[in-house]
């Protein structure tokens, strides 16, 4: 659920912030969801390890793609 935060985070922040703003919220969201996750993993049955394998490069491919998306919003917006 925590991995949401960068999804949503990242799109709302590209499209409503200033670029350097968003980018800096965005490396937050990530790092903050992704610690999130990791840190509950043995409350869920498993070991740290085995959830940071997928968690950490989802990560660092999902948040700057959500990034670009709400920047390419924002650019629309404003072209129209």
């Amino acid at each position: 659920m925590m991995l949401l935060l960068p999804v949503i985070g990242g799109v709302l922040a590209g499209w409503l912030a200033p670029t350097r703003a968003a980018i800096a919220m965005q490396v937050v969201f990530a790092v903050l969801g992704a610690g999130i996750v990791i840190a509950s993993a043995p409350h869920h049955g498993t070991t740290q390890g085995a959830v940071a394998i997928w968690v950490i490069p989802l990560t660092i491919v999902l948040a700057p793609a959500c990034l670009a998306i709400g920047v390419r919003l924002r650019r629309r917006r404003v072209a129209v």
